[in-house]
């Protein structure tokens, strides 16, 4: 795990860490960085920043819309990693994850990928359609893992328990439990199901928990945060705000006061 990742989780305060997930680039460069900077000075204890691709298979309407238009814009992973950069410049504390698909990086190429992303300080990258048995994967996790960063793994509820045992095993920084199966945004997380899930992954694997998919509300974030997970995770709500306010002047101000609405309800 890298060092700022295991300062982050150590840290007794908040218990529950806050980790928000942004299109990067969306809707513009410029407000996209304002918007993360907001976030920030709101109590995010990691961004996780979303590359685009047109190949977006596990994310939803409200997110496919919003990578649609970074496309149609023009920005590329390059621009993101560029993005990141300026976050890292602007506080060095907070944890940066690339989230995003692997065809993406292919043509970037993997090499040159983790290369770029170690110069600008990033903690750790998670790759939505890299099972680990995919020998770019394997590359992937090699790369970051020499360079002191982390590949970030995905459970989910129809995880097999053979299959959820060995990702336990490869996972570094944080497991990232997907409370339902599915696309992003779409549905709301059952408390029963994800409590079954997040005790069966502590059995495998000591590294921290995170619970993603189905967090819409701060009273949904306090809710999944009583269940011993140790950081819950939400993308969709602030997407949607960003896509249907877009010529609102203040909305990264905004998006930094419905943030504030999350991580003031966590202990």
């Amino acid at each position: 795990m890298s060092d700022r990742l295991k300062k982050i989780f150590s840290s007794l305060e908040p218990k529950t860490k806050f980790i928000a997930y942004f299109v990067g680039c969306h809707p513009t460069y410029e407000k996209s960085l304002e918007i993360i900077k907001q976030s920030i000075d709101n109590g995010v204890s990691i961004v996780e920043i979303g590359y685009s691709t047109s190949e977006a298979s596990a994310e939803g309407p409200v997110i496919k819309a919003a990578q649609d238009r970074v496309i149609a814009n023009g920005s590329s992973l390059k621009d993101v990693i560029n993005l990141a950069k300026e976050v890292r410049n602007y506080n060095n504390s907070v944890g940066i994850i690339l989230m995003g698909y692997i065809s993406n990086l292919f043509m970037f190429s993997i090499e040159n990928f983790v290369k770029e992303i170690k110069k600008i300080d990033i903690d750790g990258v998670l790759v939505v359609d890299a099972p680990h048995e995919l020998k770019e994967e394997n590359i992937l996790r090699k790369g970051l893992i020499e360079n002191n960063m982390v590949l970030i793994k995905l459970v989910a509820p129809t995880t097999p328990d053979k299959r959820l045992k060995k990702i336990c095993e490869i996972s570094s920084g944080y497991i990232y439990c997907l409370n339902y199966s599915g696309t992003t945004g779409v549905k709301s997380a059952n408390l029963s199901n994800v409590k079954n899930l997040i005790n069966k992954i502590k059995k495998y694997s000591r590294i921290p928990v995170c619970s993603g998919f189905g967090i819409k509300t701060p009273e949904d974030a306090k809710e999944i945060s009583s269940i011993n997970v140790d950081g819950v995770i939400v993308g969709s709500t602030f997407v949607d705000y960003i896509e249907n306010n877009l010529n609102e002047k203040e909305m990264p101000k905004n998006i930094g006061k419905i943030v504030k609405t999350f991580t003031k309800g966590l202990s």
